[in-house]
């Protein structure tokens, strides 16, 4: 095609007819990436997050408790604190029942041989993780912007420039719900700052 001896382009200068082979080639390649997406692209597995409607309205609910928080006075937003703690370690104490519930419901089955036992377990990890990601939503959702708030209005009001001085609580600077009892840690550290303030 590029050469002078073929018949496509012979007469074409040698720049017009490499512009022509690159732009057919790159059409091509546009094309069958396009048909290799479709056919391989995302699969929808149901964990997705929902829309950004909910988000921008959280996100607005989130800056009014920022405004409402800066506005009481001390002895008012240490009882806030306290209460929304309190709130926050019996939904940890919720979820962590209701997941007992469910693996004490189910009746012990005897098993016969490795395989079974393996299911077993195998199904068992499935609920824990279930469980697991339903309270990280829940928790994400509800609470975890609040907390944010409520601990930089405390950080704010105690004077604590220096961030890094205070504890790393993964529930409350990332939303990772991990170790035994990460709600109850961030609780616990909301409760300490609230008795801080005078």
């Amino acid at each position: 095609m590029l050469w002078v001896g073929h018949d496509i382009l012979r007469s074409s200068p040698l720049a017009i007819r490499f512009s022509v082979v690159a732009l057919v080639t790159y059409a091509v390649a546009t094309i069958v990436e396009f048909l290799w997406l479709v056919s391989t692209g995302p699969r929808f597995t149901g964990f997705e997050s929902p829309g950004s409607d909910g988000a921008a309205a959280l996100r607005d609910s989130v800056d009014s408790l920022v405004a409402e928080l800066s506005a009481l006075p001390p002895a008012e937003l240490r009882d806030e604190t306290l209460e929304f703690a309190k709130e926050l370690k019996n939904f940890e104490a919720g979820s962590d029942r209701e997941f007992v519930k469910t693996l004490a419901g189910s009746e012990p089955t005897a098993v016969a041989n490795e395989s079974d036992r393996d299911d077993v377990l195998d199904k068992q990890s499935v609920e824990l993780f279930e469980s697991n990601l339903h309270t990280w939503r829940v928790y994400r959702e509800r609470f975890y912007r609040p907390a944010r708030a409520f601990r930089d209005e405390l950080r704010k009001r105690l004077g604590i420039r220096n961030i890094n001085s205070e504890p790393r609580i993964p529930a409350l600077d990332q939303a990772q719900l991990t170790g035994a009892k990460p709600i109850a840690q961030a609780a616990d550290y909301l409760a300490a700052l609230a008795r801080r303030l005078k």
